[in-house]
């Protein structure tokens, strides 16, 4: 049951991704020929009105097929004669509505938490780095190194980059700032400076300000995970696909709601961000097309042109999908 529930959490991310392409497009009057959930052989689908809704056997991915998507067109609803900035909002429109159902999925998390870790320091274990330097219960921290701090896991995402150096903390104590250089202990691969954060009851305010910038964490990790897999820190065969998506939700499921929609949130901008990498077939690919036809002062590129660099992306995108979804299969053995 908790492999239903996890297909069913990732179909869910998958139509809220499409549904805020369809709607931007919709709202510009740009004519939708296909709204589909899946990729492959349709196995349901209806029209109403000029478009077909259909759900297809391989559950991958997702579309909307536009009028004048991939080529040239007549018609004055197609896509590729619509304004510059309708089109940059249509093709940005998915990634937006993913990052914000994650942001809505945190302030359902932290709303029924017991408790939201904050960056305010409850206490400090004795002989750790934060003791040996002169941290002390109730200081704030504020900055580590150059990096503001807005939420407790800030201060992990931080500390990673800098690879375990040395590093300035700057602490907000009884209305003074001081600064501490503290070199953070190494603990299996984790950098710590060893104390346990304050936890404050969930309260609006606090709700909506961890909320945003957990979502905002989530968004600057992907970017450091993306940054570790291209210098080849990390080996490809550790991302996950739909496969493994679902795998993990199923594992979440076994702990309870909160898990799974924790997991949920991070997929969901994991998603968002994802998608508008500047890569062909990719929205960000595509947003990048439209920045060069307003660079060149509204003279498009040539639709076939376009059309095939999209394909060779996509070509790219499916072989390491297919790459990944068999790293996946193999990990469940």
């Amino acid at each position: 049951m908790t492999a239903v529930y996890a297909i069913l959490i990732f179909g869910l991310l998958i139509f809220i991704h499409e549904f805020g392409h369809f709607t931007a497009a919709k709202s510009f009057n740009i004519l939708v020929h296909e709204f589909s959930i899946g990729m492959g052989p349709a196995i349901f689908k209806k029209k109403k009105g000029e478009t077909q809704y259909s759900l297809r056997a391989f559950p991958i991915g997702g579309f909307v097929k536009l009028e004048g998507e991939d080529g040239s067109s007549d018609s004055p609803r197609a896509f590729c004669n619509a304004k510059a900035w309708k089109r940059i909002i249509v093709l940005v429109a998915g990634a937006a509505m993913n990052i914000l159902l994650g942001f809505i999925i945190y302030i359902f998390i932290f709303s029924f938490a017991s408790g939201i870790a904050t960056p305010v320091v409850k206490s400090v274990s004795e002989n750790s780095p934060a003791a040996e330097a002169g941290i002390m219960p109730g200081d704030r921290i504020v900055r580590v190194g150059g990096s503001k701090v807005n939420i407790y896991s800030d201060i992990s995402l931080d500390l990673y980059l800098n690879g375990g150096n040395p590093i300035d903390i700057t602490v907000s104590r009884g209305g003074e700032i001081k600064t501490f250089n503290i070199t953070p202990k190494n603990d299996d691969g984790r950098y710590i400076l060893g104390f346990k954060p304050e936890l404050e009851k969930p309260a609006p305010g606090i709700v909506l300000h961890s909320a945003f910038y957990n979502t905002i964490f989530i968004v600057k990790a992907v970017y450091v995970s993306l940054k570790e897999l291209i210098f080849g820190r990390v080996p490809v065969n550790e991302m996950s696909g739909p496969v493994g998506i679902v795998g993990e939700i199923s594992k979440a499921a076994k702990y309870g709601i909160l898990d799974v929609l924790s997991l949920a949130a991070l997929i969901a901008v994991n998603l968002g961000v994802m998608n508008m990498l500047p890569f062909p077939a990719l929205d960000g690919g595509r947003v990048i097309f439209v920045l060069i036809e307003i660079l060149r002062g509204g003279k498009q590129l040539k639709p076939e042109v376009e059309g095939y660099v999209h394909m060779i992306g996509f070509m790219l995108l499916i072989a390491l999908m297919l790459f990944i979804t068999y790293s996946d299969i193999t990990k469940l053995f």
